[in-house]
């Protein structure tokens, strides 16, 4: 019997029994989990009907054949032909389809354009969204990374994120994506069902090392390469099949939960033209097969050599679903050495429903809290790693074999993986599992981690006994957030294993979700004794790595810091800094003493009105987010969760507060404050912006501008040109005086064949003082708004006269804009 597979969309789409669906961090498929290996295919050139695919005899030999390679799954950049449709249903490939438009130009800036991609999406999906071979629709594909930044990132996503639920009103039982690069990795739209990204790295090494940075962007969904290949034309035929081999091995061994490699045949038409100088493909255009189109893939992450391991399950007053997390961790693909059960002192019969599970041990102890119970565990098992899960989860098939592989392929100590919150049995569970305060891993890097949560977390047995095991005063919560401290403090490393997932069931309850609150802020106090060195003067942990929530790519771009690389032409960006997000903020700021001191000075202030004010804020961030819940709500739960996000941080931090007076403690006085992340920036007025757009017939563009007009500033002499450093919305900036500062950026549109258009955006900051007494003066005499006002249409058109003639110096034309 296969282990139980939730369907994490199945709350949101009532899919037909074919279509893969998203489950964690995987895909299932008939209720079986499946990963998905596939090739792209095309984009070709036009055939004589006008389709951008083969003639049919040449396409049903080039399916049969991809067939023959072991493919389950094509992806197409064209909505796909009618007989490509009958051909892959026939042969039963899964096609997961790009939907083009035109995003390669400045499309936020014209209606007709947007208005056309929206009519694109709408065609496409209704026309196949219910097709039997569809598996998946793309949005869009990688948006050049200096016209993201000249839309806007923020504005971008929103895009993006209309058109996957325009999508989805018409195919509700299909998944959504939008394809994105390393150059634009933050551009993850919020409501998308897996993170798709097209990678393309030559080396292994960075190959494994950026996956692992992908799966903390994809959080708990599932993350598919959707373009990786090798060009054979530069590298050779032996280095693209090795290429493919160790490709495979590492998607498999770091759980990605589909592969596409790029591409089928070296025939390819982008652009207008034939690309002649790129070959990518399994097959020439000929179609005469390459050795990389017939390697030897792996299959499993199985590996005999691995140490054995004891699995642990603490439970109390567990009935409700130890059942179904016994029988995940009996039909584990690398099975236990052992699974034992520890009663902590349960008043329901829980050894009769144990007894029915063979090979299963049950124990029996007083109550004495979760600490005591997991020593029992590992007093009374024999493995070199003892496996701790709760009695509310239920383990992924892999997930014993991809914890050890983390034992196996590192020095580390500890291990641990993502808890997924399953469907929800009821709608309180679903509005618990978009609220905040739940476990979440604490990352260093992108692979090791300064907290494991205890509902998914393995140790090595000598380790564990070294520190002495779980110190038992930490009785429902806070034992995983010591171990791992002392773990750490002991030299030891912990790992995150994104593949090693657990299904893990949140309060089904408003009361069992605040108790469970109440007590993190309790175990908080106590971390806060037996740790005060991690603890700053307001209350909040002081950790070291970046905390990671349950949806890791929910991430709010307008409140984020992106590097984009000097003058947005990094290889590789990404968001190296941003505020807290959803369901760490709340907790942040209200495990401390000093907010309920500050909420108590509001009080006296404000009166009783004053006293919801912090949480508000907090709740009303994560009310934003309405619409890219784990699973929908409807305007009820969207209130319930509102309710949540205000009581939560006071719960919590009440009891962390009457912790700390029940324990004797007092804030640590000396406890340094962290350096300020980002230097606060006085703030200043952006004035609004003079645009241009120049024309080129020989492949002039941006740099050639860029270069021309820094020579310009810095021949006349103008004080303070500062160039992007690659955190800046600028590619060029130059102080005028005291009276603020020039902010100019630019991007270059491909229009093919050399041709490109070069946007131009100059804009001016005024610092607010300017303003306020801008704003007097008119007070006091009105009329002196008419000179302010000439005075500032006649910078438009001297400002607007120097791009034009920066633009000429280098051979551009003059367009609209």
């Amino acid at each position: 019997m296969p282990a139980p597979f939730f369907d994490s969309t199945a709350s949101r789409r009532d899919a037909g029994p074919e279509s893969e669906r998203v489950a964690g961090k995987f895909f299932c498929q008939k209720g079986q989990k499946v990963l998905p290996r596939g090739v792209t295919y095309g984009p070709f050139q036009p055939n004589a009907t006008g389709e951008s695919f083969p003639k049919p005899a040449q396409l049903t030999a080039d399916l049969e054949t991809l067939v023959q390679m072991g493919f389950q799954a094509l992806r197409v950049y064209h909505a796909p032909s009618p007989h490509l449709l009958r051909e892959a249903l026939r042969l039963d490939l899964r096609l997961w389809v790009s939907i083009p438009w035109t995003d390669h130009v400045d499309f936020l800036r014209s209606r007709s354009l947007r208005r056309a991609a929206r009519a694109a999406v709408q065609q496409v999906t209704q026309a196949l969204g219910q097709h039997p071979a569809i598996a998946a629709f793309f949005v869009g594909n990688e948006i050049e990374k200096t016209l993201v930044r000249w839309l806007g990132p923020a504005r971008t996503q929103a895009f993006l994120e209309e058109l996957i639920a325009l999508g989805r009103s018409h195919a509700p039982d299909r998944l959504f994506s939008y394809a994105t690069y390393p150059s634009t990795g933050y551009l993850v739209p919020r409501n998308a069902d897996f993170l798709a990204v097209n990678l393309f790295l030559e080396h292994r090494e960075s190959f494994a090392a950026m996956l692992s940075k992908l799966h903390h962007l994809a959080g708990d969904r599932p993350l598919v390469i959707t373009e990786f290949g090798l060009d054979h034309l530069r590298h050779g035929a032996a280095a693209q099949a090795e290429a493919r081999l160790w490709f495979e091995e590492e998607c498999r061994a770091q759980a990605v939960a589909a592969t596409f490699w790029f591409s089928f045949t070296d025939e390819w038409f982008r652009g207008g033209q034939s690309v002649l100088d790129w070959q990518f493909g399994l097959v020439d255009a000929q179609r005469r097969p390459r050795p990389a189109a017939w390697v030897q893939l792996v299959g499993s992450t199985a590996r005999t050599s691995m140490p054995s391991v004891s699995v642990v399950v603490c439970t109390y007053e567990g009935q409700a679903t130890l059942a179904a997390c016994l029988q995940s961790l009996l039909v584990q693909n690398h099975p236990a050495l052992e699974i034992l059960v520890v009663d902590d002192g349960s008043e329901q019969d829980l050894a009769t429903l144990v007894s029915a599970f063979s090979g299963v041990r049950y124990l029996r102890q007083e109550h004495a809290g979760l600490s005591a119970a997991r020593n029992r565990g590992l007093a009374e098992t024999r493995g070199e790693i003892i496996a701790y899960t709760d009695d509310d989860c239920i383990a992924d098939e892999d997930w014993l074999a991809r914890l050890l592989l983390g034992f196996t392929d590192s020095p580390a100590v500890a291990c641990g993986g993502p808890n997924v919150p399953p469907p929800p049995r009821g709608p309180m569970e679903a509005i618990v599992a978009a609220a905040p305060g739940a476990p979440a891993q604490v990352m260093l890097d992108d692979v090791q981690a300064e907290h494991l949560p205890g509902c998914n977390l393995a140790i090595r047995r000598e380790a564990l006994k070294a520190i002495g095991g779980f110190r038992e005063h930490y009785q429902t919560a806070g034992d995983d957030v010591d171990v791992c401290w002392r773990l750490r403090e002991a030299g030891g490393q912990l790992r995150f294993v994104p593949g090693a997932m657990v299904w893990h069931h949140r309060r089904r309850t408003l009361g069992a979700y605040l108790r469970q609150q109440r007590g993190y802020g309790e175990a908080e106090a106590l971390l806060r004794r037996d740790h005060p060195g991690r603890f700053g003067l307001t209350g909040g942990a002081r950790w070291a790595g970046a905390i990671y929530g349950e949806n890791g790519w929910l991430t709010d771009l307008s409140a984020a810091r992106i590097f984009h690389g000097p003058q947005g032409t990094a290889p590789f960006q990404g968001i190296y800094q941003q505020t807290q997000g959803r369901g760490s903020l709340p907790v942040l700021l209200t495990g401390s003493f000093g907010l309920i001191l500050f909420a108590s000075l509001t009080q006296q202030l404000l009166g009783l009105a004053g006293l919801p004010c912090l949480a508000v804020v907090p709740a009303w961030r994560l009310w934003r987010q309405r619409g890219r819940r784990p699973y929908p709500l409807g305007w009820r739960g969207e209130l319930g969760l509102f309710l949540l996000c205000f009581l939560q941080p006071w719960v919590r931090g009440w009891a962390h507060l009457q912790g700390m007076v029940r324990l004797g403690i007092m804030p640590d006085l000396s406890a340094q404050a962290r350096p300020a992340t980002r230097a606060w920036v006085f703030p200043w007025l952006p004035l609004p912006t003079v645009e241009r757009a120049f024309w080129s017939e020989h492949g002039l563009g941006r740099e050639v501008w860029l270069q021309q007009a820094e020579e310009n500033l810095r021949q006349q002499q103008t004080a303070h040109v500062l160039v992007d450093d690659g955190w800046q919305a600028y590619d060029l900036a130059w102080q005028v005086g005291c009276w603020g500062r020039y902010e100019l950026i630019t991007v270059t549109e491909e229009h093919g064949q050399h041709r490109r258009l070069t946007r131009v955006r100059l804009g001016a900051r005024l610092p607010l003082g300017w303003l306020g007494l801008a704003a007097c003066l008119v007070i006091v005499w009105p009329w002196a708004s008419v000179p302010i006002l000439f005075g500032w249409l006649l910078e438009r058109w001297r400002c607007g006269r120097w791009l034009d003639r920066i633009a000429a110096q280098v051979g551009l034309s003059p367009q609209r804009a």
